[in-house]
């Protein structure tokens, strides 16, 4: 239900990944002095802004003393993030293409002042300044369906049932006085298919349509998704219950692409349940009996090659057991005993980067990784990185058929090219395509020679030999990699025990600032 509250009542979140732009933020004014409030603002129940941020700011500098608020239950931080992403996206009706720098290249090329020259001005804190409040009313849906039907899309669809999902309710949908929908088709869809008899409407006047449609599906602020948002991104980046890999009879588990495809690019992981016999000879005659599995997921990989007779260091800062949530302290039992296992000295023939660079979601993320994975095969070992090359479609991709529409919800993010961004209404997760440049500029710093860089299946497969440790490089990616963020706020806190163990390794004092191990 919307009620009219005290603005100061609501708050701006800290995070909200929205940056504001001056000019869009006139736009806002200009749609409030000549719309009103068409769509609520969203909080949750304590007054923090899921939705309506920048409509909240300009409000305050015009004057209003009220503003329309619906409130939403979201209890913990993480899913309130998750919420603010999907209100970012499934208020406005957009394709999953649509980035923010094509919507505000649309918005910048419409004639807004032609839009809304003859729309009267509407006095703030009037009851014209609240439409969504005085002058929402029930439509019949099966009639409403039936005008608009021709336009449903099943993107806008899922965005809107997501969201529906996680806030109990629909916003209501904007329509033009013949009952044309002007934003909120996929809420009008999510509705008919649900069988509902009637939805809330909120009615435009044929001068304000254009000018209103403009404002709810172009206005929309560029995501900062690099600086609110890094560290979302980053914890999400674990791997997917749904995307575990098959098990056999007798519970072993199908070898990831990664470990396999650079020997066998014709086979699949279900031809490797085990390794034995001559597969096993040729698998260890390429990539020796001694590996790390960086990013090691689930330990699946690490377990079959286990099995096999092959040495195995596993490092994985985000373990997921069940129901998709982070074990904080499994991950760091992990983390801990690779470095015992690093720290022993033992000369690994090669470390495997596999599936890991697809979810990383900075490029500044990758480098670190390619520095440690450096010094850990430094001298004489290799670098193995198998990752979605950008001719790849980008998805969130599951093993799994049956799994929610809105798990597959994705669209795309234009600070990185080839990047989308995925689960969005619970877990945010960044999917990102390289280029052959890309995989060059990441690996060919920290290696005189890049073996192999071939394209298999879509999929880049990388070999990197002659490893260069570059001590400055190796203190600031072990300083950011070991004390990567958790959702409960923490870090790993491990970056000086990791300094400590490769120092020791390699026989090498590391510059920068002290870790903080056993302080």
């Amino acid at each position: 239900m919307v009620k009219l509250v005290p603005i100061g009542d609501v708050r701006a979140s800290e995070y909200n990944p929205r940056k504001n732009d001056e000019k869009r933020l006139a736009l806002t004014e200009m749609s409030l002095r000549k719309l009103g409030f068409l769509l609520p603002i969203y909080a949750d129940k304590d007054g923090e802004i899921l939705s309506g941020h920048q409509r909240h700011l300009v409000a305050e500098r015009m004057g209003f003393y009220k503003i329309p608020v619906q409130y939403v239950d979201q209890e913990d931080l993480n899913s309130r993030k998750a919420l603010n992403v999907l209100f970012n996206r499934a208020t406005n009706d957009l394709q999953k293409q649509d980035t923010c720098t094509k919507i505000k290249k649309r918005l910048y090329n419409m004639d807004i002042d032609s839009m809304c020259a003859g729309l009267p001005d509407i006095e703030p804190g009037s009851e014209a300044s609240y439409p969504c409040v005085y002058a929402c009313r029930r439509i019949d849906t099966v009639q409403l369906a039936k005008k608009n039907h021709r336009d449903f899309d099943s993107h806008m669809k899922a965005l809107a049932k997501a969201l529906e999902k996680k806030t109990g309710s629909l916003m209501p949908v904007v329509i033009g006085p013949d009952m044309d929908v002007v934003n909120g088709i996929g809420r009008l869809q999510v509705a008919a298919e649900a069988g509902k008899k009637f939805i809330q409407c909120v009615e435009v006047t044929e001068d304000q349509r254009e000018f209103a449609s403009a404002m709810l599906n172009l206005l929309s602020m560029d995501f900062s998704m690099e600086s609110e948002y890094a560290d979302v991104l980053r914890y999400n980046s674990f791997m997917r219950e749904r995307n575990t890999r098959e098990t056999d009879a007798e519970g072993n588990c199908a070898l990831g692409d990664g470990f396999f495809k650079g020997v066998f690019p014709n086979n699949n992981g279900r031809d490797f349940f085990k390794l034995e016999g001559d597969v096993l000879k040729a698998w260890t005659g390429r990539y020796g009996d001694k590996i790390v599995d960086f990013g090691a997921g689930k330990l699946n990989n690490t377990r079959t090659l286990r099995a096999a007779g092959v040495y195995v260091s596993a490092f994985e800062p985000y373990f997921v057991t069940t129901g998709d949530e982070i074990h904080k302290q499994k991950s760091l039992e992990i983390a801990e005993r690779f470095l015992e296992e690093v720290e022993s000295g033992v000369e690994y023939t090669s470390v495997f980067i596999s599936s890991v660079f697809n979810s990383e979601p900075f490029m500044e993320d990758r480098k670190k990784i390619a520095a440690i994975a450096a010094a850990l095969c430094y001298p004489k070992g290799q670098v193995v990185c198998w990752c979605q090359s950008n001719e790849a479609h980008q998805s969130t991709a599951t093993k799994k058929k049956s799994v929610q529409d809105e798990a597959r919800l994705t669209f795309d993010l234009d600070y990185e090219p080839n990047t989308i961004l995925g689960d969005i209404s619970k877990h945010p997760k960044v999917q990102k395509g390289h280029t052959r440049e890309e995989m060059t500029g990441i690996f060919a710093p920290r290696f005189r020679k890049i073996k192999r860089l071939d394209l298999i299946q879509k999929f880049w497969y990388l070999e990197a030999i002659e490893p260069i440790l570059d001590v400055d490089a190796l203190a600031d990616a072990l300083d950011f990699e070991f004390d990567l963020p958790y959702p409960d706020g923490s870090t790993m806190g491990l970056a000086g025990r990791a300094r400590e163990v490769f120092e020791k390794r390699l026989g090498v004092k590391l510059p920068g600032k002290e870790g903080s191990y056993g302080k």
